[in-house]
């Protein structure tokens, strides 16, 4: 009897470290997939946020042009922010704005007629990916434009809105990268003025697209 009973205090002394142990590895256990889903959680609402939908981009102008009687310097910048409705579609904001440097020979002795001025365009726009590498593009523009110059020298302004349809196609680029992106704007109204071009080439880097 006597050693039945120092046997069984023996498996108790060894049986209760056992199941503490056991109790505070599943404790610990309970802690780190409790830690694991809270920062999953973390990680999938900072990529499902606002700022985590949006993407940049920005193109440069640069352009100079002269004949026998006048020339025209420009340079400018076009931002554009798109936001992402889901993998394919992106709606958004875009604008321009330019800095114009313009000579006139007016001859027989009269000084030439220089003017610098700044125009801009603003609209909106909508971007579909096809595939990785190709996209359509979508967009309805209002443009302030300098037509002629009155008697004072000021530039004589108008403002036209335009929309466009095209595509193009984006280099690199993705989620948290920078890309290169080339594409080609046809207009769906007709030329009104001289000089209009029924179609526009741009390019530009864009990030997160």
């Amino acid at each position: 009897m006597l050693k039945q009973l120092l046997l069984l205090l023996v498996l108790c002394a060894v049986a209760l470290p056992l199941s503490a142990q056991t109790t505070e590895e599943r404790e610990a256990q309970r802690d780190l997939d409790y830690y694991n889903q809270d920062r999953n959680g973390q990680v999938s609402d900072n990529g499902g946020s606002f700022g985590g939908q949006l993407w940049y981009g920005a193109g440069a102008q640069l352009g100079f042009f002269s004949n026998n009687f006048e020339s025209i310097f420009q340079i400018g910048l076009s931002p554009i922010v798109g936001y992402k409705i889901n993998n394919i579609f992106s709606v958004g904001p875009r604008g321009s704005f330019a800095y114009n440097a313009y000579r006139q020979t007016l001859g027989g002795g009269v000084p030439d007629f220089k003017a610098k001025y700044w125009t801009w365009s603003a609209g909106a726009f909508a971007r579909a990916k096809i595939g990785f590498t190709f996209f359509a593009h979508a967009e309805y523009s209002l443009l302030s434009e300098v037509n002629s110059f009155d008697i004072n020298g000021d530039p004589l302004r108008s403002t036209r809105a335009i929309p466009f349809l095209g595509g193009g196609i984006s280099q690199g680029g993705g989620p948290g990268l920078t890309g290169f992106e080339i594409l080609i704007l046809f207009r769906l109204t007709q030329a009104d003025r001289i000089g209009d071009s029924p179609y526009q080439f741009r390019t530009g880097i864009n990030y997160n697209f």
